[in-house]
């Protein structure tokens, strides 16, 4: 009886130690900003329901193997005709060095974005309802320059309000003891699409005008960012982070044709470092 006691314990003290140990990060995000640079509106459909897009909170916790994301917005995930869940699409671009220039600026093809060269990001986890079979095969056709840089979580949960998703360390090429608040964090919201445009990578555009599955106050060219919200700065909830996310998101230039993509200015935004 005293030996089974004392393992218990031991295994009590032993998980206690494990979960004080545990690194965890929260994010925080303004509500009523899912308007990307301010004027964005939503698709007219009542699938889109208000605050879907919205994001709220993000917690990254370190597991050992492991990191998993919690990403809140302010609506309940819905499950209509998506594959896994309806609407939402996540990007979550990470910058392991901040070092300039030593990674990618680009985006995934379709966010219609740039990064700043000084939050230059390593790999991307992307986070879709669509099958991992249909994903990869955007990937490859679209976006065949970073596919090796792309993550696929192992494990993705719609909750409530939010998304878990869990990515293996060994998938983004980094060991058991890398510190995950030294890194850099962009976190993107997007809306998926099973039918993207050619260049796009499963995300739904936004449009001159609004739509049953359109949001308005883009542009019908290719220039404007795809971008419904975003953590920015310091990531603390603050309503000047509202504005912070209008102006970061607002330079873009766009040439008229939707297939076009060179007579476009992209613009640039940059990533959140928890830990600086």
């Amino acid at each position: 009886m005293g030996n089974k006691i004392f393992r218990f314990i031991l295994i009590f003290l032993c998980l206690s130690l494990w979960l004080m140990a545990a690194t965890e990060i929260q994010l925080k995000d303004p509500k009523n900003d899912d308007k990307g640079p301010g004027n964005y509106t939503y698709p007219t459909d009542p699938i889109y329901v208000g605050g879907s897009f919205d994001l709220t909170k993000a917690i990254i916790t370190d597991k050992g193997d492991v990191i998993e994301f919690k990403i809140y917005f302010d609506a309940p995930v819905t499950f209509n005709w998506g594959d896994f869940w309806d609407v939402q699409q996540l990007q979550i671009y990470l910058d392991f060095d901040h070092v300039a220039g030593s990674g990618y600026t680009e985006t995934i093809p379709g966010t219609q974005v740039m990064v700043d060269p000084a939050d230059a990001w390593e790999k991307v986890v992307f986070i879709d309802p669509h099958t991992v079979a249909k994903i990869n095969g955007e990937i490859e056709l679209k976006a065949g320059a970073m596919k090796n840089d792309i993550v696929l979580p192992s494990k993705i949960k719609p909750i409530g309000k939010f998304l878990k998703a869990t990515v293996k360390k060994a998938d983004l090429g980094v060991d058991a003891t890398a510190d995950i608040t030294t890194w850099g964090y962009g976190i993107l919201m997007l809306s998926a699409t099973g039918f993207p445009g050619d260049w796009c990578v499963l995300m739904r555009r936004v449009n001159e005008y609004e739509g049953q599955h359109r949001f308005g106050n883009g542009s019908d060219g290719a220039g404007d960012p795809n971008v419904i919200d975003m953590f920015v700065d310091d990531a603390d909830g603050s309503d000047d982070e509202i504005q912070i996310q209008y102006d970061m998101l607002k330079n873009w230039e766009s040439g008229m044709d939707p297939e076009d993509t060179s007579e476009d200015k992209l613009t640039v935004i940059k990533l959140v470092y928890p830990g600086k």
